[in-house]
């Protein structure tokens, strides 16, 4: 799309701009109906409880909505964000799908170092509250890591080395700690595993 539109001419980008405003708000529209059709359906088959669960939902993706947007005007240029590899940082992971991982977690950054560096994002694994239930499953210790000095937040959980995934550095909030070499070895170890890579 960014090609043809910078082939377009001036009429046809001020066309474009129409179309695409109508478009927009065609879509909102389309989801405020939706969302006043849910908690109407909610109300006659939910009880109250669960129906405050549905609404908290539907209000945490509008917020996502607003907030990436938000995000996506910024650069990591400007939050001077630079991780590296076995580091623990905070990271806006959003409102996602299923069993995804939702929400400010603690992640664990596994992207080299040159990458970190040089690119716009990083790759990360998440740290979990759930219980450990499967063999690329981690149990994080407080003995696993160093705190960053002043960090009060102590983390435990389970790494999640099956949710690999690509962040945008701005996502990023703040250190909070490095891991041992020990526990990065153990994690190497399990990232291969759910990629199915062979071990050195």
């Amino acid at each position: 799309m960014c090609n043809d539109i910078r082939s377009m001419s001036d009429e046809e980008l001020i066309q474009y701009i129409e179309d695409t405003e109508k478009k927009i708000a065609d879509l909102t529209n389309e989801y405020l109906n939706e969302f006043r059709a849910a908690v109407k359906n909610s109300s006659k088959c939910c009880s109250l409880v669960e129906q405050a669960r549905k609404i908290h939902s539907l209000f945490k993706y509008i917020e996502w909505v607003k907030k990436k947007m938000e995000m996506s005007s910024k650069s990591a240029d400007d939050k001077n964000i630079n991780p590296r590899r076995g580091e623990i940082w905070t990271c806006e992971l959003g409102q996602n799908v299923g069993s995804e991982e939702n929400k400010i977690r603690p992640v664990i950054i596994i992207q080299n170092n040159t990458g970190n560096l040089k690119g716009p994002t990083t790759i990360v694994v998440p740290i979990s509250n759930r219980q450990k239930k499967i063999k690329v499953h981690i149990q994080l210790r407080e003995t696993d890591y160093n705190l960053v000095v002043g960090e009060a937040q102590k983390i435990t959980g389970t790494v999640l080395c099956e949710q690999i995934k690509v962040v945008s550095k701005v996502r990023l909030g703040r250190k909070i700690a490095t891991l041992k070499d020990d526990f990065i070895k153990i994690l190497d170890s399990k990232l291969r595993n759910s990629l199915e890579l062979q071990n050195k």
